[in-house]
This record gives C-alpha cells, structure tokens and sequence, in this order.
C-alpha cells in the first residue's frame, strides 16, 4: 500500500513541476510581448504616417498648364476644383487633353469619375512639410 501511494506522490511532483515549468515559459513569452508590443505599434504607424506624407512638391514651371500639372500627378491623390464650383477629389488615372480620368473618388472610393479638362479651374496636390 506504501507503494502506490509513493507513486501517486511522485506522479504528483511531477505534475506540478511539469506545470511551473509550462506556465514559467508563458509568463517569459507575455513579458516579452509586453515590452515589444509598444515598439511594434509605433513603428507600423511610423511607417503608414511616412508613405501617406511621401508625395512630391510640385513646383511652378514656365508655361504650365493644369494639364501637365495633373500629368505629373498621376497616380497621386488631388482635388479639382471646376468652373462650376464643385469639388472633385480622388487618384489621377489617366489625362489626354479633353478628359481626366479620376479613380477612388473621396467620399465614393467605388466610383470613378471622368471629368472634361476645360471645366477644371484649379488642381489641388497635398506637398510634404506642410
């Protein structure tokens, strides 16, 4: 009878030296994600702040239209502002010299818009340091 119970003694040491051990290591891992789950964050969104900020500055030219100026917009995100006195915003797809073609407009980032160049009056392009 002394042996069974020397073996349910041992078989329980066992269990909870087994079980300190498993719970020790999780600990260690929560402390560790505890102290780098801070630095994680910050460098994620110093890196989504950085690419949002990334477009050039555009800078004035001798004879340059509002054309060329979206031209060398294309792919960025800008604003046009027409005649009317609407305001359109989205990505620069395409421009030719009738038609600008506008992907992801703001605030309907499913549409697309095609506006006629003659009606746009001015071109707003978002510049770093600003």
């Amino acid at each position: 009878m002394s042996c069974s119970l020397e073996v349910v003694r041992c078989a329980c040491q066992f269990k909870i030296k087994h079980y300190l051990l498993v719970n020790r290591a999780a600990i260690t891992q929560n402390r560790c994600m505890k102290r780098y789950l801070p630095l994680l964050i910050i460098v994620i969104a110093t890196l989504t702040c950085s690419s949002l900020l990334a477009q050039e500055k555009v800078a004035l030219q001798p004879n340059v239209s509002v054309l060329s100026v979206l031209q060398g917009s294309a792919g960025k995100t800008v604003e046009l502002h027409l005649r009317s006195g609407e305001k359109m915003g989205g990505k620069v797809s395409q421009v030719n010299e009738n038609t600008v073609h506008l992907s992801n407009l703001t605030g309907a980032e499913y549409f697309d818009a095609f506006v006629d160049a003659k009606d746009i009056s001015a071109v707003v392009v978002r510049v770093t340091g600003r």
